[in-house]
């Protein structure tokens, strides 16, 4: 007797789950970094400055991820092509030139906001099941959602 072929849809494991996170946190951290160099204009120095703790505070999250990975026995992304495959928001090439600091708030607004959806889609995912990382997605919730208080006031 032959059987139906079921469709299942693979849900993500935890570890691909931290992969994402430490790919997001990868190009973010870059991407901050960026604009921090090329911010240009009048107002460009305060913004410079946000954009250079963003990309510190990101660069932290992934290394914080990446050590998780590894607690629980899996395997880092380590590739920069698979950062961008892997990464839990799609990613836009960074504007060229820094004068238009206002679409640079704008676009930086979306990715903070792409990262608290992950984040707690992923503290949900684990408040029952793993309290290292459901407390790690917490953390970074936090410092997503401060920094997009800090986005939106420049806005304001």
């Amino acid at each position: 007797m032959l059987r139906p072929v079921l469709s299942v849809k693979k849900e993500p494991t935890l570890l691909d789950d931290l992969n994402q996170a430490l790919a997001g946190e990868t190009l973010a951290a870059f991407r901050y970094l960026y604009l921090s160099k090329i911010a240009s204009g009048i107002s460009s120095l305060p913004l410079s400055k946000l954009f250079k703790e963003m990309a510190d505070g990101e660069w932290d999250h992934a290394s914080r991820f990446m050590e998780r990975i590894i607690q629980l026995g899996g395997v880092p992304i380590s590739k920069p092509v698979e950062w961008e495959k892997k990464a839990f928001f799609s990613y836009s090439d960074p504007p060229r030139r820094g004068n238009d600091l206002k679409a640079m708030i704008k676009e930086s607004l979306k990715l903070e906001r792409s990262s608290l959806e992950f984040y707690q889609r992923l503290a949900s995912k684990t408040r029952d099941t793993d309290m290292v990382t459901h407390k790690m997605a917490m953390d970074a919730m936090a410092d997503e959602a401060r920094e997009e208080r800090k986005l939106t006031a420049l806005l304001d």
